[in-house]
């Protein structure tokens, strides 16, 4: 086993962090060697608001990885979400050197030039992704490489994030000793282990439903064309609960996974459940259509909020009705059929797919983006060593750690959850 064909990913979630190490073989295909996760609490919507404690799942999540796989890791693909995600579509003009045969060396000089052009446009660069390519006024070349042109321009789709959130995130996992190798933006991550060429081809939605946060990303011709973010997530369905029946977290977190449901008239609808609401003596019985009712409230505002993300000069062509649902909250009893009345077309839940030895228990929409992220690093980042022994000092300074959790703790005065619900934008 070379060390070099190793990799790690951890994806920092807002109510989990996993990681996953994972071996590439020489025929391209990925087997999975070791997975752990950790609960999270320290990241609302994406955002870091305790960066120690975040780097304590980290650490938790990646010990668990390393045990399973039985290999050390010292550095990492990281994924990065939240409402601070921008994107935009851009057309860049590549300088004519005459008439002559397109070469894989003008399509990496091409990508060069937009990346430099796409870096002025404020925001931290994540991604620069290409999307097709114009020669001497003809558009929609997909491959230019030998074809004859005296002018090229190259579209892409560049994604942006601010500095300060992505300077946190880093920093925490940065914390555990480990060195960041690159950073993916997790609905990228998504889509590399849940869609078919085919679906991107043709046209599909991802919808990536996570605990903070719902990501979107519209694929057509092959190629990525819209992302955005949403400041909505598995937490608001719980927190209504929460609010309804005075109850707390944990509690309403087990009403919507065991009993809830998107759709009320579900068989035993009329059934009664006992909820522990404070300063009741007695647990409150509500029903099951009761319960279903508040969460199909929420299912059907997140997915009109969808809608209304679609609704884009640049998507016109686009058939938007093929939809794909991943992450934890796409798990919801019901959801998949009230997306489909919603949007009136093909809907399916993804669970990671095209990586071998992957456990059950892991075969599940809400590990979709943890995989992708391995999946996207491997294909689309330089070949390096993950494995080896971490840097002493981040991992064993106990009392530095202690002290920043401390200054991190004292200033979480702030509410959280107050993201506006339109921060996350995509633009033409």
């Amino acid at each position: 086993m070379f060390q070099d064909d190793i990799r790690a990913a951890i994806d920092l979630g807002t109510t989990k962090v996993s990681a996953i190490v994972g071996k590439q073989r020489d025929d391209g295909t990925v087997q999975a060697l070791g997975f752990g996760s950790a609960a999270s609490q320290g990241m609302p919507r994406g955002v870091i608001s305790d960066q120690a404690q975040v780097t304590e799942a980290t650490r938790a999540a990646l010990a668990a990885a390393e045990k399973d796989a039985g290999v050390s890791i010292r550095t990492a693909y990281i994924g990065l979400g939240g409402s601070h995600i921008e994107s935009r579509n851009q057309w860049t003009r590549v300088p004519n050197t005459g008439v002559s045969v397109v070469t894989q060396g003008d399509v990496d000089r091409a990508l060069a030039i937009a990346r430099s052009e796409a870096a002025t446009g404020g925001g931290q660069l994540l991604h620069v992704l290409p999307r097709t390519y114009a020669l001497d006024g003809i558009y929609g070349v997909r491959n230019p490489l030998g074809m004859h042109a005296s002018e090229m321009y190259i579209q892409t789709h560049v994604i942006t994030g601010a500095k300060d959130s992505i300077a946190g995130l880093k920093g925490a996992v940065e914390a555990t000793g480990l060195r960041v190798g690159g950073a993916i933006v997790q609905m990228v991550a998504a889509a590399e282990a849940s869609l078919s060429p085919q679906e991107k081809d043709d046209g599909v939605v991802l919808v990536d439903i996570g605990g903070g946060t719902t990501d979107l990303a519209v694929f057509y011709e092959g190629t990525i064309v819209h992302t955005t973010v949403m400041p909505v997530g598995g937490w608001q369905f719980t927190n209504d609960l929460v609010q309804a029946f005075n109850t707390g977290h944990e509690e309403a977190e087990r009403l919507k996974v065991t009993h809830g449901a998107a759709i009320p008239a579900v068989r035993g609808a009329a059934d009664e459940i006992s909820v522990n609401s404070s300063g009741m003596e007695q647990p409150l019985a509500i029903t099951r259509r009761e319960l279903s009712q508040l969460i199909h409230d929420r299912a059907k505002e997140m997915l009109e909020m969808v809608r209304l993300k679609l609704q884009t000069p640049h998507l016109r062509d686009v058939q938007l009705n093929r939809i794909v649902l991943t992450g934890g909250g796409a798990k919801l009893d019901g959801f998949q059929a009230l997306t489909r009345a919603t949007f009136q077309g093909k809907v399916r839940t993804a669970v990671p797919k095209e990586i071998e030895n992957l456990p059950a228990e892991r075969q599940d929409p809400a590990f979709t983006a943890t995989v992708g992220l391995l999946l996207w690093g491997m294909r689309n980042l330089p070949k390096e060593a993950h494995v080896g022994i971490r840097k002493a000092a981040a991992a064993s300074d106990a009392g530095a750690f202690d002290r920043v959790k401390g200054w991190f703790s004292a200033r979480r005065t702030a509410p959280q959850h107050r993201t506006p619900v339109g921060a996350g934008k995509s633009v033409s």
